[in-house]
C-alpha cells in the first residue's frame, strides 16, 4: 500500500475514535451536572399486616450536609403523596404542574423540559452532599435524621442509544429514604 494511502486509511479511524470519545465524554459530564431524585419517607407507623411501612401525606424535608448547613427543602404532592425537592428560585419550583394544559389553552411547548433541565443540574450541585434530614409529617417533627442513600451514574455510558427505554440524556441518580413512625414520633432504624 502506498504511503499516502497509508497516510489516509488512518484518518477514518482516528476521526471516528475521537468522535466516541467526544460523545462518551460529554455523556459523562452531562451526568456529573445533571442529577435525577427520588425522595421517599417510609412511614413505620402506617404498617398493616400487609406492609412494613406505608407512604405518609402532608410531608416536609429539609435536606442537610455534612455541617447539618440546609441544602435543599421537598415536600409531598398531594393528594399521590410523592415527595419533589423544591428549587429555591420560585419560576422553577418542583416543575410538577408544567407542560400540563391550562383550562383553555394549551401548554408551553418544551416548559416541562426546560423547567426538569434547570431543576436537575440545580440538584446535582446539593444531592452528593446531602447527609441527614429534617421531616415533618403532620404534627410530626423530627430533626437530625440519617438519611440512607442510593447513587449511580452506572448508565450515563449509554446514553447516545437511540432507543426510547435506554438511551436518553444521561444523570446521576439520587435515592434518599427517611424511616419514620409518625404514631410515636420517632426515628425507625436502617
Amino acid at each position: 500500500m502506498p504511503r499516502k494511502a497509508l497516510r489516509t486509511f488512518w484518518r477514518w479511524p482516528l476521526a471516528a475514535s475521537g468522535l466516541v470519545g467526544a460523545a462518551l465524554g460529554w455523556g459523562y459530564w452531562h451526568a456529573q451536572t445533571h442529577a435525577g431524585l427520588n425522595l421517599q419517607v417510609h412511614d413505620h407507623g402506617l404498617r398493616t399486616e400487609r406492609q412494613l411501612y406505608g407512604t405518609p401525606h402532608d410531608v416536609t424535608l429539609e435536606l442537610l450536609g455534612p455541617a447539618n448547613e440546609p441544602l435543599a427543602k421537598a415536600r409531598s404532592v398531594e393528594p399521590i403523596g410523592y415527595i419533589l425537592a423544591v428549587h429555591p428560585n420560585d419560576a422553577i419550583g418542583n416543575c410538577e404542574h408544567r407542560g400540563i394544559r391550562a383550562p383553555g389553552g394549551p401548554a408551553a411547548p418544551g416548559d416541562h423540559e426546560d423547567c426538569y433541565a434547570a431543576h436537575s443540574a440545580w440538584a446535582a450541585q446539593w444531592a452528593p452532599k446531602v447527609r441527614r434530614a429534617n421531616v415533618v409529617v403532620g404534627s410530626c417533627a423530627l430533626r437530625d435524621l440519617p438519611v440512607h442513600i442510593v447513587t449511580s451514574n452506572a448508565d450515563w455510558w449509554w446514553w447516545w442509544v437511540p432507543l426510547p427505554h435506554v438511551g436518553g440524556v444521561p444523570r446521576r441518580y439520587f435515592g434518599f429514604t427517611l424511616n419514620i413512625d409518625s404514631r410515636t414520633c420517632t426515628a425507625v432504624g436502617q
